[in-house]
């Protein structure tokens, strides 16, 4: 299914040419490689609701929380893994799971280890995108260009991955109906990046939030991102009526994870806004409100200091833009 200049290979060229900015962007940078390959694991799906399965990520690296969903008619996979050897552990699951031919496939957003394992998927499979999401598949194998230039067991997992194309595009809500299971699929981006999509199964009160709310700190991995349009995105999803909550990553969830984002960026926002208005420096400001956030952050796994450092800094930028200028 890949198109002519959509291979990996033809990719490394954008992606020597844009690895500069994006090594700008936080949290679009990876730690080094992992020594051991990061897979799916098999035979290790969790029944959360009555027709919503995940693969927990385990807080490995590389590896996301993998969603099944699974109607009469039809089944649903949510971010399919790094590269086509996961995307086939992930379909070999799904396959396990239920006897459904028809198959969707989808990612909460561009980046490889949530996209490129839907090209393992057969041709028959409907790949949904947002508009906004196809607008970030330019970037999408500049960023796995950089993953496999991280180790060896890196590239062997991308060697010939591709984005797939998309066969149903929307702008800002589609209702997929896979029989018995109703999934509304919202672009809520931009947050984490552009095209982060989010998805809610309506029937098991079931939202797979991708990056835009987790217990863990937020990432602003793109040009786009900062607080205020993620409070914009975490508002719209706080509409649905959430039991369960799956991040892209980390531990499960509910509608408390998204309120505690909320709570995150709000608080930093007043708080910038107070100390600039009493003349206080960048670095002040960083240095005081991350004294004050970590203690009461410290199980939200990472380097929470230097997310809170960069969460302040896009706070103070949004903040002068809208003061007055003499």
């Amino acid at each position: 299914m890949c198109a002519p200049g959509e291979s990996l290979m033809v990719q490394h060229l954008l992606g020597a040419i844009t690895a500069f900015l994006l090594a700008l962007i936080p949290g679009a940078g990876f730690a080094q490689g992992p020594d051991s390959a990061p897979l799916i694991e098999q035979d290790d799906a969790l029944r959360i609701s009555d027709h919503v399965y995940v693969i927990l990520d385990d807080n490995r690296r590389f590896v996301p929380n993998v969603g099944i969903v699974i109607g009469d008619a039809a089944t649903l996979v949510i971010d399919a893994g790094l590269g086509l050897q996961n995307g086939e552990i992930v379909l070999e699951e799904a396959r396990k799971l239920s006897d459904n031919s028809k198959f969707y496939v989808a990612s909460t957003h561009i980046h490889a280890e949530h996209d490129l394992g839907a090209g393992a998927f057969p041709d028959d499979a409907t790949m949904i995108r947002s508009n906004a999401q196809q607008g970030d598949t330019k970037f999408g194998l500049s960023h796995a260009g950089r993953l496999s230039q991280r180790s060896e067991t890196l590239a062997n997992l991308l060697e010939g991955a591709f984005i797939r194309p998309a066969d149903v595009l929307f702008d800002k809500r589609y209702s997929l109906d896979l029989g018995g299971a109703t999934v509304t699929i919202t672009a809520v981006g931009p947050a984490h990046t552009h095209g982060d999509t989010t998805f809610f199964i309506e029937e098991d009160r079931v939202l797979f939030s991708g990056d835009v709310a987790m217990r863990r700190y937020p990432r602003f991995a793109s040009p786009t991102s900062g607080l205020e349009v993620w409070l914009a995105a975490l508002e719209a999803i706080q509409a649905f009526d959430v039991d369960v909550l799956v991040p892209s990553h980390g531990a499960l969830g509910d509608a408390n994870t998204i309120s505690q984002y909320q709570h995150y960026f709000t608080t930093i926002q007043i708080q910038a806004k107070e100390l600039l208005s009493q003349g206080k420096s960048t670095d002040e400001i960083v240095e005081e409100i991350s004294a004050e956030l970590s203690p009461s952050l410290s199980d939200w796994p990472e380097d929470g200091p230097r997310f809170i450092d960069i969460a302040v800094r896009k706070a103070i930028e949004e903040e002068l833009r809208t003061m007055p200028h003499n």
